[in-house]
């Protein structure tokens, strides 16, 4: 997703096609190599680390507050952020007003993740799926189709990997 649209591809394809408020169409967009694991950038770049930050995260701990519900929801707000578990292991986490939130659950085998900019779901078992919202683009996987829509337009990949216009 970007701000042109959406730009998707099989695996395996030489084609990249792009939606956008003209259409699908084919495009020269490039994908960056996601097959190695890009996590440790992401989410140590710009992070204080090392023994020298002891003293800050000794502040935080003392600082947390722990309480449990009458119906056994265990909460913490670490540094500004709650969480909290339900007794079945449902886990929310949510910073200041909750327009950031991120629930996983166990049982039912789903996570999601809402921000003012994003919001994605994902689900495992029968009927797993993978779906990404941002603005008016949308991105949905089931496992067997692939189908993305932006500004009215929607394509995607069926079952064989092949192009569908709808």
């Amino acid at each position: 997703m970007s701000h042109k649209g959406i730009s998707f591809s099989t695996e395996r394809g030489g084609l990249i096609y792009l939606v956008d408020a003209a259409g699908c169409r084919s495009t020269t967009d490039v994908f960056s190599d996601m097959t190695g694991d890009f996590s440790m950038p992401v989410f140590l770049t710009d992070s204080a680390v090392g023994a020298e930050m002891m003293d800050e995260c000794m502040s935080v701990l003392h600082a947390s507050k722990y309480w449990l519900t009458d119906d056994g929801v265990e909460n913490w707000i670490l540094n500004g952020i709650r969480v909290s578990q339900t007794a079945d292991g449902m886990v929310r986490v949510g910073r200041g007003s909750s327009k950031y939130q991120f629930r996983t659950s166990p049982l039912n085998g789903t996570a999601s993740l809402t921000t003012p900019y994003v919001h994605i779901t994902a689900s495992i078992g029968n009927a797993c799926h993978l779906f990404v919202k941002r603005g008016e683009r949308r991105m949905h996987y089931d496992g067997l189709s692939f189908i993305v829509r932006n500004a009215g337009h929607s394509a995607g990949l069926d079952e064989a990997n092949q192009l569908k216009v709808f």
